[in-house]
């Protein structure tokens, strides 16, 4: 049995949520200004064809996901025997390493390892997602896991910008050192900032079984098909990354890589904005009818991506799908703690992680493979198809949810 955690007081979990938010818009930050610069970076390591790029970006994309795929549930079983706090630490420090490493790279397959090693030593969201919904109230949890996700997206926002503006002027090997620096800053907040009332689970639990920890989490009658909204809904918006550079590529011949990171950013901006509104104002029982609102208009702003030539219309599209998008994640996330017991957070998240990677993944894969063999804007139309049948999902799930008779 695992030990009840001592009680957290009030003072306790709001000082704690501020710190963690600076310690996820610090590694959104960090990590989100490299990942659209993949498929120009590659163009620097012999790959010259666009195309191809985007592929190898998205095999990298891959490499990153499965990495954090199989990691996930083995750091969310250390996180409920051993604190979170201890895996927020573990996240910060890899991502140190691994930028720094990564700027170094002389070829792409080295790249694509160390994406690899990324996946598999990071996942600060996670770690702190966990830590918040461990210890706030849980008619706070919302508003917790909403101000972490408003982090996540005001670093998703500036991230590329940066990255981008670095890129452009210094090289695309700057922005891999700068943002290990960043990274460090990261660590250094959650060492003296972070604290966490955690009681050690018993000797006999001390064994680590990730597996079994998966099979119990995945036993929660509601969680699995939120599993599934949530791995839909961030496969849309994970395929924008690997593609932004090279569609932005072919509107403006200069600086693609700094509009890239604009369009991105606006993605972040109005996702952080949704996320904060979302998290305060929205009901538990309204979460699931949000879902369903959000995921039709993102739909519906995808199909016109398809068409158009103007760099001011096409960024105005992505800043709307970031309203969807933060919309979209907050309401899961939101669900997904709701439906576990608050031990059990750490598994949940690990679980979490594992799907959010995949997505990641197989995001980026298909976006590179589309890419090749129909042109950067086909992932558009295949967003717009997608986010239709997420939206017919989630309505079915509501529907369901409505039919079940009050106790």
């Amino acid at each position: 049995m695992t030990s009840p955690a001592p009680p957290v007081t009030d003072q306790l979990w709001k000082r704690n949520l501020y710190a963690l938010t600076a310690v996820v818009f610090l590694s959104a930050t960090g990590f989100s200004s490299i990942a659209p610069l993949l498929p120009l970076f590659n163009q620097t390591l012999g790959v010259r064809d666009p195309n191809q790029a985007v592929f190898w970006a998205g095999i990298a994309h891959f490499a990153g996901a499965a990495g954090a795929f199989f990691s996930g549930p083995f750091w969310g079983a250390l996180a409920d025997r051993y604190g979170r706090r201890a895996m927020l630490l573990r996240a910060t420090a890899g991502g140190v390493i691994v930028l720094a490493l990564t700027g170094l790279s002389p070829s792409v397959i080295f790249l694509v390892f160390m994406r690899f090693i990324h996946g598999t030593l990071t996942g600060v969201n996670t770690a702190a997602s966990a830590l918040a919904a461990s210890q706030a109230p849980r008619e706070r949890t919302a508003m917790a896991l909403g101000s972490v996700q408003t982090a996540f997206f005001l670093g998703n926002m500036s991230g590329p910008v940066i990255g981008g503006v670095l890129a452009d002027r210094f090289g695309y090997h700057v922005p891999f050192f700068v943002m290990s620096g960043v990274l460090f800053v990261d660590f250094l907040v959650a060492v003296f900032f972070v604290r966490e009332k955690f009681a050690a689970s018993t000797r006999k639990e001390r064994g680590l079984n990730p597996l079994k920890d998966i099979q119990s989490v995945l036993q929660i009658k509601a969680l699995l098909p939120l599993l599934v909204l949530l791995f839909a809904s961030r496969f849309g918006g994970f395929s924008l990354s690997p593609v932004m550079a090279v569609f932005m590529q072919e509107m403006v011949s200069d600086r693609a890589a700094t509009m890239a990171g604009v369009a991105l950013g606006l993605v972040g901006l109005a996702s952080a904005l949704a996320a904060a509104i979302i998290g305060r104002v929205v009901r538990p029982s309204q979460l699931l009818l949000v879902f369903v609102v959000a995921s039709v208009v993102a739909s519906g702003l995808f199909l016109p991506q398809f068409w158009t030539q103007s760099v001011v219309l096409s960024a105005a599209l992505f800043g709307l799908f970031g309203l969807c998008q933060g919309a979209m994640l907050t309401c899961t996330s939101s669900l997904l703690s709701n439906s576990a017991p608050r031990e059990r957070q750490g598994a949940v998240f690990g679980v979490v992680q594992s799907a959010t990677a995949f997505s990641f993944g197989t995001a980026g894969l298909a976006a590179g493979t589309l890419s090749v063999a129909f042109g950067v804007r086909a992932i558009f139309v295949a967003n717009a198809a997608l986010f239709l049948v997420i939206a017919a999902s989630a309505a079915w799930l509501l529907k369901k949810d409505q039919s079940r008779p009050v106790a």
